[in-house]
């Protein structure tokens, strides 16, 4: 995975990419499921959902790692609620380490901020915008989204070099594991989509 290396720097890497031959289609729009075969802890039995593919390189969003430590409507407002105020029913997730100053909410597609919201095709819009985060504290937000700091990136070829290896499985994203709340079954969930029964499992249980 990259971790926010300049596109300078990047532009480099993809003219060094030996493996152009291994492009067999892209994954925007799929789930990446992580194997024992990645030994990097902040993707350790990550699920990422893919916003773009292509022979330049790639970008996801983690769904799977909530940060409990940070409040949702003190990143967006810089006030901490009182005790009696109610809070704002949104976790905060570990997209992933580049860029991880910034905010993405990955959201349903009824809800669009003209000249700002990205259409990603079918039931999902991405925004990074603070008036969407704004309007989910005053409860006119998007019906389903999560929200992330931070995203997972790969320079052109490697992604599909990573896959190669085993160290992703790729499965069909799913609204209910997207947007569902239930964070420590994800895992778990998306490698049963896959016919996968046990974390655990060797390499050789499925090529992606």
């Amino acid at each position: 995975m990259a971790d926010g290396k300049s596109d300078a720097n990047q532009d480099k890497e993809i003219e060094k990419n030996p493996f152009p031959e291994v492009v067999k289609g892209f994954y925007e729009g799929s789930l990446l499921v992580s194997t024992p075969a990645i030994l990097d802890p902040r993707f350790h039995k990550a699920v990422i959902y893919m916003i773009s593919h292509n022979e330049k390189g790639a970008m996801g969003l983690i769904i799977n790692k909530p940060m409990e430590e940070l409040d949702f409507h003190e990143i967006v407002t810089g006030i901490s609620l009182k005790d009696n105020q109610k809070k704002v029913n949104q976790t905060v997730l570990f997209g992933g380490p580049v860029e991880f100053e910034r905010g993405f909410l990955l959201h349903s597609s009824e809800y669009c901020l003209s000249g700002t919201t990205i259409k990603l095709g079918g039931q999902y819009n991405l925004t990074n915008d603070t008036k969407a985060l704004k309007d989910i504290c005053k409860g006119n937000g998007p019906v389903s989204r999560l929200f992330t700091l931070g995203y997972a990136g790969w320079y052109g070829g490697q992604l599909e070099k990573e896959i190669l290896e085993d160290s992703w499985l790729v499965a069909k994203a799913d609204p209910s594991i997207i947007f569902g709340e239930n964070f420590s079954e994800k895992y778990e969930i998306s490698l049963g989509s896959l016919g996968v029964k046990n974390a655990y499992f060797v390499n050789e249980s499925g090529r992606a």
